[in-house]
């Protein structure tokens, strides 16, 4: 992670995604999203990760396979 890397909580994830909380940590406990971060009690998804996710389509990523690098080789690196 770069030291510059924007990190998210659970409400800006609701928010791009128009959906409850409750949605969110059932996607999260799914694993059919990017994996957050937990810093103490904190849960935290980083923005890049969240954006390539949703300009991907949300594609189950247990089921996929989907992560930001396969996502970032697709796209040649741009995020």
């Amino acid at each position: 992670m770069s030291p510059h890397e924007q990190l998210i909580d659970i409400v800006e994830v609701t928010e791009r995604l128009h959906l409850s909380q409750r949605s969110v940590w059932r996607l999260r406990d799914a694993g059919k999203m990017p994996a957050p971060l937990k810093i103490g009690a904190a849960v935290r998804w980083r923005e890049s990760e969240i954006s390539a996710w949703i300009a991907a389509g949300c594609p189950d990523c247990r089921r996929t396979g989907w992560t930001p690098e396969t996502a970032q080789s697709v796209t040649g690196g741009a995020r």
